[in-house]
């Protein structure tokens, strides 16, 4: 299933993230005249990472590489995600949302394990009875030691806080034409630096017809360890999720009813050096060359 705070915004999730597990939403209707608040929702998600089954870990394991001591047992890979969101209007025309969540993760070591090529045969493979193509991509964040699947990150504990504001339609434009502004910012606390997220997002007309145009423009910068790279938008960091600072625009033109062209240009550049002293390794450091990337597709909508 989608994580229960997936928006489709390219900030925390990839479009293609889903996981094992349960979640749960509760909706309360609710009046403020003050405030014009309309619902409160609290959502959860409990999520299984990985399924290791290791009684007795050996010596020679990959797990040892990932921090995990000879003779001990290995957990699971787990995601605690609870949080909020508050619906309300701005008036007669437009309307806003507040979201706050915290990821919690459980032996996120694991992770970066399935990303090398001895420890994704371990960490998935053996353990689902699944014969996958290759290691889990997306890799980006900050290491401990250079090569080795360990975090510098000692915990992933990332907390969010959102807020959106959206018109249906704006008069001098038509009244189809929807508008709307999206601010992200995210902090692991379980870090003590290059911890921090954000994204700005706003976004001009939607695609319903043949001749419509949508006009998307969003800015992110994700540090090395804000967000775990592997769950992270694959699309808006190109070789890496994070230690990345992005500008990215979007032009959709309908074609017809059903089909839109979805054109979306990319520009990205490294934040963080590698910092060996501190046992810091980023893969994509700050001084690489700006990276340029264009998608186009056609959409399909039925």
């Amino acid at each position: 299933m989608e994580d229960v705070f997936a928006d489709g915004m390219r900030f925390l999730w990839d479009d293609d993230a889903r996981f094992n597990g349960f979640h749960q939403i509760w909706r309360v209707p609710i009046r403020s005249g003050a405030l014009r608040l309309r619902q409160f929702e609290f959502r959860a998600g409990e999520y299984f990472l990985s399924n290791p089954n290791v009684a007795v870990l050996a010596a020679n394991s990959p797990y040892v590489r990932a921090g995990y001591n000879a003779g001990e047992k290995v957990r699971s890979a787990n995601l605690f995600h609870p949080g909020f969101a508050v619906q309300g209007n701005l008036g007669s025309n437009w309307t806003h949302q507040i979201t706050g969540d915290m990821q919690l993760y459980r032996n996120a070591n694991q992770i970066q394990l399935a990303s090398t090529t001895d420890g994704f045969q371990s960490l998935i493979s053996g353990a689902i009875g699944l014969g996958l193509a290759g290691p889990s991509g997306g890799t980006g964040n900050a290491l401990a030691a250079s090569g080795e699947p360990r975090f510098f990150a000692r915990h992933f504990q990332v907390v969010r806080l959102a807020t959106r504001f959206e018109r249906k339609g704006l008069s001098w434009l038509g009244p189809e034409t929807p508008a709307w502004f999206d601010i992200q910012v995210s902090r692991n606390v379980g870090t003590s630096k290059l911890r921090d997220a954000l994204m700005l997002s706003a976004n001009l007309g939607g695609v319903r017809n043949a001749g419509d145009l949508r006009f998307l423009y969003q800015f992110a910068i994700k540090d090395a360890n804000a967000l775990i790279s592997q769950f992270t938008d694959d699309d808006l960091g190109t070789g890496s999720g994070v230690n990345i600072a992005v500008h990215a625009l979007r032009v959709d033109l309908g074609l017809t009813r059903f089909l839109q062209w979805q054109n979306l240009l990319f520009l990205q550049t490294g934040r963080r050096p590698s910092n060996p002293s501190e046992g810091l390794f980023v893969p994509l450091p700050r001084g690489a060359n700006r990276t340029y990337r264009y998608l186009g597709q056609l959409a399909f909508s039925f």
